[in-house]
């Protein structure tokens, strides 16, 4: 028997998430799987009296099919405005985590109703082709394979499906409620539909746009593989000539990727506030802060900095050969617990000041980036500098010099050593010899 892959189930009791558990239970039926490997899990978001019970419901049909059940709950203060939203990324929070502890690829109920839902939800916005584009069928999140199998099945077929199979499954009364703005559309498609405005064709609308997006997206990252050199230092350059020459739609895109790579965020700015950057960038030389990011427009090229100001990441201590991801930018590791001294953060300008004088002392060259050297990861004894491991040379007499610290995967990928990196202790235009 062949062994299925690991899968978590997103279930909550309601028909879509029930029909997915049974068509799981058949598919693994067909093809003859192990259904092991799967395991249904439901969030308990604790709003309703009746949501422990749905729990419950679920862990007894899961297990009636031979599958694996957790209840996931959504435990802390619950917010007074924006709860569904709220609700909705503590479930993913919480999905993903159990993901990723089972090695598993997380399947949610999602259907063409809830992709032409989003749509209009999205048009209300005035989103563009990404938000337009709606749900993808296959996706990313947290780290994790987001695969939402039903896109292409409508609500009244898989409650039809259960019906004929005679499944009993729970009706949230929160779908019903108008205060949620998800209802409020839900209600208003009904006119759509009379108007000649199907789902179907809405669904049928997100999913071209979503071929758009996906070409659009192509076409950035060629861009970046192309024009983005990032330093030793984590701070960025881009042609201006070439960025200048791209569509609108590109550069924004461009913008949308780099911007939280070098400003050590999780997600792009939004799509206004990136709008008004792209106008400012073309239009004149400039400086503008962004997303975490310092951004300077000048002859020739686009530089991109983590904003020193804007940094607040959690003092890190480390543990011997234990790479840790600093600031979603730099991998800093020690190799004994002696080198492991101290704390990490960010170098500043007092560390870069004791790094300069330290240089000066040793009769080296402390030429670099200052603006990029400031956001770098530095190890620290309260306030004194005990290591500069990214902008430190040969020579320097750091009390800890066997710390290391390296661009993470991300911003690896484009890096290079830019032009203004450079020793003149070493022989002009000579790359400092990182550590």
């Amino acid at each position: 028997m062949e062994a299925s892959p690991a899968l978590v189930l997103a279930v909550s009791g309601g028909p879509d998430s029930m029909a997915l558990m049974h068509l799981a239970r058949r598919w693994t039926t067909l093809a003859s799987r192990q259904a092991a490997t799967i395991t249904v899990a439901t969030v308990d978001h604790g709003l309703r009296p009746e949501s422990a019970e749905e729990a419950t419901f679920v862990k007894a049909h899961a297990r009636a099919l031979g599958f694996e059940h957790v209840t996931l709950a959504w435990s802390g203060e619950k917010p007074s405005a924006g709860l569904q939203a709220a609700a909705r990324r503590a479930r993913y929070a919480l999905l993903t985590a159990q993901a990723r502890v089972n090695g598993a690829s997380l399947l949610t109920a999602h259907t063409r109703d809830d992709q032409a839902e989003t749509l209009i939800m999205r048009l209300s916005r005035g989103s563009g082709v990404d938000g337009l584009s709606a749900i993808a069928a296959v996706s990313g999140r947290d780290g994790v394979r987001l695969v939402r199998p039903l896109l292409g099945f409508s609500k009244t077929r898989l409650t039809a499906y259960l019906r004929a199979r005679h499944v009993p499954f729970v009706r949230d009364p929160s779908n019903e409620n108008t205060a949620f703005e998800r209802v409020r559309l839900r209600l208003a498609m009904k006119a759509l539909a009379n108007a000649g405005v199907s789902k179907a064709a809405l669904a049928l609308s997100a999913a071209r746009l979503g071929r758009s997006r996906a070409a659009l997206e192509e076409a950035a990252d060629r861009f970046l593989d192309g024009f983005f050199r990032v330093s030793p230092l984590a701070h960025g350059e881009i042609d201006r000539e070439a960025f200048d020459a791209l569509p609108d739609e590109i550069a924004l895109r461009v913008l949308a990727r780099v911007l939280p790579l070098v400003g050590g965020r999780a997600e792009p700015p939004r799509m206004m506030r990136l709008e008004r950057l792209l106008e400012n960038l073309t239009s004149r030389n400039s400086e503008a802060t962004l997303g975490g990011s310092l951004v300077i427009a000048a002859a020739g090229r686009l530089s991109f900095y983590r904003e020193p100001g804007r940094m607040k990441p959690e003092p890190l201590f480390l543990e011997p050969r234990v790479a840790v991801l600093w600031d979603r930018r730099f991998l800093v590791s020690a190799p004994t617990a002696a080198a492991c001294e101290g704390q990490v953060r960010p170098l500043g300008e007092p560390g870069w000041t004791a790094w300069r004088r330290e240089r000066k002392q040793l009769g080296l060259s402390a030429e670099t980036n200052r603006l990029a050297a400031l956001a770098t990861p530095a190890l620290w004894r309260v306030d004194k500098l005990l290591a500069a491991p990214v902008i430190s040379g040969e020579g320097h007499a750091s009390a800890v010099p066997s710390v290391t610290a390296k661009l993470a995967p991300p911003l690896a990928r484009f890096l290079t050593r830019l032009p203004n990196t450079t020793s003149s202790a070493l022989g002009k235009d000579t790359p400092i010899p990182y550590l």
